[in-house]
């Protein structure tokens, strides 16, 4: 067991973090919306960038908005996180599991922070929670109860 703990302290001190996380330049990240990103390819070909999703966050949508209010709101998210990222070493701490869309769900963070509680302290994201009435209630926040 102490064996166990030495080795686990070891590699993050080498490694220089908690396991899964990695640092790589934010202007070689490609931004896809407010809450999604690909990393740069390790071997470059078709489908070789990694998708990553922020955790915790879920930005408006551009790809299907459900109003024009929700994706200019999506285009903003988008162009903030680009903000966030550019020009800094960016650091991705995954949480080891996919999203039902075949993402890897991690926390990005620079030296400003986690990005994504940057987003949802500045309105341009709600935290996520699952099911059908979250959706809807995000939906509302987006577009009006209107509509």
């Amino acid at each position: 067991m102490i064996l166990r703990i030495a080795t686990a302290s070891i590699l993050l001190a080498l490694l220089g973090g908690p396991a899964g996380a990695e640092t790589i330049d934010g202007d070689k990240i490609i931004i896809i919306d407010g809450d999604t990103v690909a990393l740069p390819c390790v071997r470059p070909g078709p489908g070789c960038s990694e998708r990553i999703r922020l955790t915790a966050i879920d930005a408006p949508e551009t790809w299907h908005p459900h109003c024009d209010d929700e994706l200019q709101a999506g285009l903003m998210a988008a162009d903030r996180l680009r903000e966030i990222l550019r020009g800094h070493q960016v650091t991705i701490t995954r949480a080891g599991r996919l999203d039902r869309y075949g993402r890897t769900l991690a926390d990005i963070a620079t030296g400003e922070g986690d990005a994504g509680e940057l987003l949802m302290r500045e309105g341009m994201a709600l935290p996520y929670r699952p099911g059908s009435r979250a959706h809807a209630e995000r939906i509302a926040h987006w577009c009006g109860a209107g509509r």
